[in-house]
């Protein structure tokens, strides 16, 4: 049955300022990265775990009659699943606060296709003093995505992230588990300082979500070293929109792993393509002596660099050969 799946979760380098000390004293809990892939039955054995905040599934099937879409059936896991807050490393467990889903089903008067469109999430259980456009709050924002499956009248599908809260990050997995793409931005201080409790789809007003292809499994290996045994050799930077990160031409050892946001890669002049987090970028310099196309940021920000010679030269190799998008990607955008 084809299938859209978001799952929702906290990184370590996402929480900043004041919020952070509850998650580093171990009163509350960041998240380990969720699986590259997800099989039946995951779901609840994550959950259990505490390894994710919320889940959205849309799982929907078309009925057919005469080559026309006449109606939709949902799957028996469609909907939003609220997580489990773990206290004190696990002592205390309790769930979320789960707000209802939202969803509609439309059917194209043609009967070429039907579209489920659903929204689901919540908001953590523990109190979140803060002030929102310098007016105080207690009660923690709104976290949510909302997918949509498209059904037609031939048998295919296509699904799509058409909205998210810009916080956590979200993950979305194929009909198949497969983990596919990412919502490409975060923005924790706007999500918890500026959102207003009227800026959520549950009061009418959804927000538009960047997403980005994922990263390959190298990266993702890599992306765990960095984040795991390079920890105390990483340097966290962040970049406002335009700045570059690195230059053509220039030297360079540093290799970077994008934690959040969108970069554009240039080539004399020339865009070559967008890349979203979960890459690791400038292994070429290392190999062939300079940066050999500009690295600039399209959206804020946030990179992990380390030095390249904390890697394996093996591993750079491979990357370099997945990374030859100057000699593949067609002129202009």
């Amino acid at each position: 049955m084809p299938s859209i799946t978001s799952v929702s979760w906290i990184p370590s380098e996402l929480v900043t300022g004041v919020l952070r000390v509850p998650f580093d004293l171990g009163l509350t809990h960041y998240d380990d990265p969720p699986p590259d892939r997800i099989a039946p039955g995951d779901l609840a054995t994550l959950r259990r775990a505490g390894r994710f905040r919320f889940v959205n599934r849309v799982e929907a099937s078309a009925r057919v009659e005469d080559g026309r879409v006449v109606g939709v059936d949902l799957g028996e896991d469609c909907g939003g699943t609220i997580g489990l807050t773990n206290l004190l490393g696990g002592a205390v467990r309790f769930p979320a606060v789960a707000m209802p889903d939202l969803r509609t089903v439309e059917v194209a008067d043609d009967g070429a296709r039907a579209v489920v469109r659903q929204t689901a999430g919540g908001r953590a259980p523990l109190p979140a003093p803060r002030l929102v456009n310098g007016r105080p709050r207690l009660v923690a924002p709104l976290v949510w995505t909302t997918l949509e499956l498209e059904l037609r009248a031939d048998g295919t599908s296509a699904a799509s992230v058409t909205g998210a809260s810009a916080f956590p990050r979200h993950w979305v997995y194929d009909d198949e588990g497969a983990l596919v793409e990412k919502v490409a931005t975060t923005g924790f201080d706007a999500w918890l300082h500026t959102m207003e409790a009227t800026a959520t789809p549950w009061r009418g007003q959804d927000a538009s979500a960047v997403v980005t292809p994922v990263e390959t499994e190298l990266e993702r290996r890599l992306s765990r070293q960095v984040m795991g045994e390079l920890k105390a050799q990483r340097r966290v930077r962040s970049l406002e929109a335009g700045e570059e990160l690195f230059r053509q031409g220039d030297a360079g050892s540093d290799v970077a792993l994008l934690l959040d946001g969108v970069v554009e890669v240039v080539r004399d002049g020339r865009f070559l393509v967008e890349i979203g987090p979960g890459a690791v970028l400038g292994e070429r310099a290392l190999l062939e002596g300079a940066r050999t196309a500009t690295v600039r940021a399209v959206t804020p920000l946030t990179v992990a660099l380390v030095d390249g010679s904390t890697l394996a030269r093996e591993d750079l190799e491979v990357l370099v050969t997945g990374h030859r998008r100057e000699d593949e990607a067609p002129e202009g955008r």
